[in-house]
């Protein structure tokens, strides 16, 4: 990541306060990025595998305020030529902890996708600390390998490294340019994308399902034809024959009809009441898992909108930096051109290490609380508590 020395012609008035400001936007980023990893460490709740990813940038944000953006103002400032050891070591850890910062933004986005279109599994998996730590290692290696090995071989296939500007040798190649841009830039545009409409496209889907709820009916199951009692076979003696059995096939009649309306109206009711229990108790459930679902949507909205923040912000950060450096490379090394324009594209990769710690940690509760913890800031007990206590 290098820039032409376009500011070091500018008068000492100019080149102090500047130096002061670019200092101080190098305090900012250690300082957002330092409260991250102190947050991380003192309160043990954020001790989860997603806020692992969110250290994992903060550490490689914070060494930029603190190595990167320190060495390059005396450089672009007051002509400061670094040595070939200085220069080569500073071209190694400028690229190494700006792509790292890259690759980590795509894991955080793989790990969002995750908790959000597979949460079941997401939640019962128990991922352990050493795949963490193994996944965080691979994000470092990946972003040495991008440019690294280019850096450390540029004298082996170029006459030497330009020291005055600082510049890797294969910056006027635009072949190779093109390769570091879509390794740095685009494929991780591509991917956090890729992920985010996954992401809202499975919040959709799930929308859908709450807007259209399955009702479940209970069917009571029939009771059974046991309450008709058939009661024949009257034994009665009288004295008139014919009467009573008229009189008793009539009677029998009139029970037989009583009979099935009570059988009826006892049928109604221990249907009601079979509904009425099963209502009962399915409602709460019911009810219970619909907030559930909700406090879910909410949640998976919520992570949807910071990743589409964290999206934006690294693209509109690194976007210009990418295309100038790719049409810049169809010049010359000593004919390129000098623009204004092209420094605060380089400096636009710095401010998304400035911003990232606000995008998404600090912005969360859980960070807040810990942030709080850090500036040991505890709510005062009231003078009535503090006279129970006392007493």
């Amino acid at each position: 990541m290098s820039a032409s020395n376009s500011t070091g012609n500018l008068p000492l008035a100019a080149q102090v306060p500047l130096a002061f400001l670019m200092s101080l936007f190098a305090f900012a980023i250690m300082a957002g990025n330092a409260v991250v990893i102190l947050a991380f460490v003192v309160d043990r709740n954020l001790r989860h595998r997603s806020n692992y990813f969110f250290l994992n940038l903060a550490i490689s944000d914070f060494f930029v305020g603190m190595i990167s953006i320190p060495l390059y103002i005396p450089h672009t400032l007051f002509n400061w030529t670094f040595g070939s050891g200085i220069c080569m070591f500073w071209l190694i850890i400028d690229y190494l902890l700006c792509t790292a910062s890259v690759y980590n933004i795509v894991l955080i986005s793989y790990d969002r996708y995750q908790s959000v279109s597979n949460a079941v599994s997401y939640r019962t998996q128990h991922t352990g600390i050493m795949k963490i730590v193994a996944q965080m290692v691979a994000v470092w290696i990946l972003a040495f390998l991008v440019n690294g090995p280019m850096i450390l071989a540029s004298d082996s296939w170029k006459n030497s490294t330009n020291t005055k500007d600082c510049e890797p040798g294969f910056v006027t190649e635009w072949y190779i340019l093109a390769i570091t841009t879509f390794l740095e830039f685009l494929l991780p545009v591509v991917l956090v994308a890729y992920f985010n409409v996954q992401i809202y496209w499975s919040l959709w889907k799930r929308r859908g399902l709450n807007r259209c709820p399955s009702h479940t009916g209970f069917l009571p199951t029939s009771s059974s034809d046991s309450g008709h009692l058939h009661r024949t076979g009257l034994a009665c003696r009288t004295r008139n024959p014919g009467l009573m059995e008229s009189a008793a096939a009539h009677h029998s009649k009139s029970l037989l009809r009583t009979s099935s309306l009570l059988v009826s109206l006892r049928t109604h009711m221990n249907s009601g009441i079979i509904a009425f229990k099963v209502g009962s108790f399915s409602r709460p459930e019911s009810t219970s898992l619909h907030q559930r679902e909700h406090v879910e949507l909410l949640r998976g909205r919520k992570l949807a909108r910071s990743l589409a923040i964290l999206l934006s912000a690294f693209a509109i950060c690194w976007a210009p930096y990418c295309l100038f450096t790719i049409v810049l490379s169809t010049y010359h090394s000593g004919e390129r051109p000098k623009s204004v324009w092209y420094s605060i594209a380089f400096w636009l990769q710095w401010f998304n290490s400035f911003v990232n710690p606000f995008l998404y940690p600090l912005c969360h509760r859980h960070f807040q609380k810990a942030f709080w913890k850090i500036l040991c800031v505890t709510k005062q007990p009231s003078p009535a508590q503090s006279q129970s206590v006392s007493s």
